[in-house]
């Protein structure tokens, strides 16, 4: 990275410093709107989880903790060298750390050698849009754990960029165990590796068994330091049958809110094989543009699985900057931009109301949160009719051109 990117990143780390330290309860005030963070993500919870196993409790018992053990273990280490309190120096730390490390699988994605030859975004107007986002910011405030998920799936597609097989599995597989719709990316993973001049098949058999063997290594740890298998359904379980009907800013909480328990298991299948079913078909749909294919499941994810929050479109926001070359064949970015802004000024208002004030009722917060989906599945569908065009009239993905070994 260039002066000006460290000097971004430098103004970033105190920008979220002075923002802990001079407004402590910033993140308590911040961490109550469920528009920001969820029960997968909560920083709360997991520091309930973190104190009931370290006296000796399992944290997966009484559904209070929801999230991966990996979160137990590292949270218990760094506790060695101070308190984890929200605002302490060391989580600060640890949460500066990840955006900057993000940033710079940003950047590193850009200059990849797969896109040397295109007209790039500066690395420093590229870490901005991605350090400068109040909704990254916000989502860093809070102590979201998504911070640590994204920048572990933004790592695996900068590695995956520079042919860096293992490294890329890695950070894939530690996604997946974070936050397991980050293996909708397998599809088009495999599809890159297998579609590289002189690897072909083999490449693509390596990355997945490297994939599989890695995850089966971080269940392994899950196992031997709660004793048991049970965080499986605490984890993934609570989130694939939605077990918290918290309102959030997805499509899935209005539904089983209102619907008989009867009906759950068919709609809970319908809600999973809408997310799902698109993966493939991008994947070899747009087989001649992995990195679009990439940020379109991400795009996708965001906006149709079950527990999503804003730090989830921050970063799809920052992929969606990566292909640069499809900008001038954008029409409704504008229009989606405003209903996006829309709709998240009002989603605390409406919320505010319907909870707090009592002068309202579900469908307040409810209406809003599918304006924002409206305004999300604009630019989805915007970028991919963009990419087909520029592929109908001979444009070229420079994406595709990976690094040879």
């Amino acid at each position: 990275m260039d002066s000006r990117t460290w000097a971004v990143v430098l103004a970033a780390a105190v920008l979220r410093l002075s923002l802990s330290s001079l407004f402590p309860v910033l993140h308590s005030v911040l961490g109550q709107h469920v528009e920001v963070t969820t029960s997968m993500t909560s920083f709360k919870q997991l520091k309930e989880g973190l104190h009931l196993y370290e006296i000796g409790i399992s944290p997966y018992d009484g559904g209070v903790y929801h999230q991966a053990p990996i979160f137990l273990l590292l949270f218990k280490f760094l506790g060695k060298f101070g308190s984890t309190a929200p605002n302490s120096l060391v989580i600060n730390g640890l949460y500066i750390f990840a955006d900057v490390l993000t940033s710079y699988f940003l950047c590193a994605i850009s200059k990849s050698p797969s896109l040397a030859n295109t007209d790039q975004l500066a690395s420093w107007v590229i870490a901005s849009i991605y350090l400068f986002n109040p909704l990254v910011i916000t989502t860093n405030i809070t102590r979201s754990t998504a911070v640590l998920s994204n920048a572990a799936m933004i790592g695996s597609i900068a590695y995956a960029c520079y042919n860096r097989n293992l490294l890329s599995a890695m950070f894939l597989a530690l996604a997946s165990h974070m936050n397991i719709y980050t293996v909708y990316l397998v599809p088009p993973f495999l599809l890159l590796w297998t579609s590289r001049k002189g690897s072909g098949m083999a490449s693509g058999a390596m990355y997945l068994l490297l994939y599989v063997a890695l995850s089966a290594g971080l269940a392994a740890i899950g196992y031997f330091m709660t004793g048991s298998m049970q965080y499986l359904s605490a984890t993934y379980g609570s989130l694939l049958f939605f077990e918290d009907l918290t309102p959030n800013m997805g499509l899935w909480w209005y539904f089983f809110m209102e619907m008989f328990d009867f009906f759950r298991p068919l709609f809970t299948y319908i809600f999973h094989l809408y997310s799902l079913i698109y993966v493939l078909p991008i994947t070899f749909r747009l087989h001649n543009y992995p990195l679009i294919a990439i940020t379109c499941i991400v795009g996708i994810t965001t906006l149709s699985k079950s527990y999503p929050e804003l730090g989830d479109l921050g970063v799809y926001v920052s992929l969606l900057t990566l292909s640069r070359f499809i900008f001038a064949n954008v029409r409704y970015i504008l229009v989606a931009t405003l209903v996006i802004i829309h709709a998240l000024v009002l989603a605390p208002s409406f919320y505010h109301l319907w909870i707090y004030l009592g002068s309202g009722n579900a469908n307040f917060f409810y209406a809003i949160t599918l304006v924002y989906t409206i305004g999300l599945t604009i630019i989805v569908t915007d970028t991919l009719r963009a990419t087909l065009v520029i592929e109908f009239t001979g444009g070229k993905d420079p994406s595709k051109a990976v690094v040879q070994t």
